[in-house]
């Protein structure tokens, strides 16, 4: 807690305005499992100016950033469908529809940036509340403006429109009173965009979630098993399941959110025999946002064994796991 409280008048941080006892409940908006099939890439931001801080103080967010990425593996996921579903009962009030899931380039940044949230849908839920769901799959919208909701009810799919470079969720909590500024909430403690990620006991801010949902650190999502290093755009596609004998090397690919400068990147890689290799681990140089790590081994004189090959990819720091993902693919 002395470290929060450190971290938070560090980034010149005041005690948040929280959300009112009005505010509804929301249940999770996407059809996955976090930590298994989906995972939070970035919180609100809660540092007022140019610092950034999520609602722990701890700096998994970007600057600006004003409500929840919840992430999928890759775009051959958001092909089969992952729903999105309705966080409360409300009715819908605005949405757009026919924006292509596409990887944003620069050039194309600059012609879409007042559609920067893709395809989306706005509900209302009474009293000036709202929940705003952006980067919705292409024509995946099943609901109209107008139409009530349940909460839980399907109403879109995850998707890779507008000004994303991944598939995923972004989720905002709003207020939005006629008269005044739209107002952003953090639904994982009830605290505004840019307003503080501390507070006296006599404060504390709400989770807005009906099940409340634990803060995870640095994100680690399955591991990529190809055959060369893939750049920025082509590690969200959807991946081989095979590879052949041939191929020059085995390279793995770890992926992940926010690691900082001096984290380990641990590597195993497990033939069709059982017998375990660990390979060169890898020192992350400096804090990025978003993270490749590469690790591998080079082809054999007579070619990888045929049969599946399983690796293991582990984040440290200080000593501390924060998290270990595995993935196989099958040599022929």
């Amino acid at each position: 807690m002395k470290l929060l409280i450190i971290v938070g008048l560090a980034l010149g941080l005041t005690a948040p305005i929280t959300a009112q006892n009005e505010a509804p409940k929301f249940s999770f908006p996407v059809d996955c499992v976090l930590g298994r099939n989906c995972w939070v890439a970035r919180y609100m931001d809660r540092a007022a100016g140019p610092a950034k801080a999520d609602y722990t103080c701890q700096s998994r967010t970007q600057d600006k950033h004003n409500g929840t990425d919840i992430v999928l593996a890759d775009v051959g996921v958001m092909r089969a469908g992952v729903a999105v579903k309705a966080a409360a009962a409300g009715r819908v009030i605005a949405l757009r529809n026919g924006m292509p899931d596409i990887v944003v380039t620069d050039e194309r940044a600059k012609t879409i940036q007042k559609q920067g949230c893709g395809n989306v849908l706005i509900v209302s839920h009474g009293n000036g509340w709202q929940t705003r769901y952006c980067h919705l799959k292409k024509d995946s919208l099943l609901v109209k403006k107008g139409d009530p909701v349940s909460a839980g009810q399907v109403i879109a799919a995850v998707g890779l429109s507008g000004l994303t470079e991944f598939p995923h969720l972004h989720f905002m909590v709003q207020r939005n009173l006629r008269g005044q500024t739209i107002q952003y909430f953090d639904p994982f403690d009830g605290g505004p965009y840019e307003g503080g990620c501390i507070a006296p006991d006599s404060l504390k801010p709400q989770s807005m979630w009906t099940q409340p949902m634990a803060h995870t650190g640095a994100m680690v999502m399955p591991p990529i098993i190809t055959a060369a290093r893939l750049n920025r755009e082509e590690m969200w596609q959807a991946q081989p399941q095979t590879l052949k004998a041939t191929v020059n090397a085995i390279i793995i690919q770890a992926r992940g959110f926010h690691a900082l400068k001096g984290d380990e990147w641990r590597f195993t890689l497990v033939n069709p025999s059982g017998e375990t290799r660990k390979l060169k681990a890898v020192r992350q140089a400096q804090d990025r946002q978003q993270v490749r790590a590469f690790s591998g081994i080079k082809r054999p004189s007579g070619g990888f064994t045929s049969g599946v090959w399983q690796a293991t990819v582990e984040l440290i720091r200080d000593g501390q796991s924060l998290g270990r993902r595995e993935a196989s693919v099958k040599i022929e």
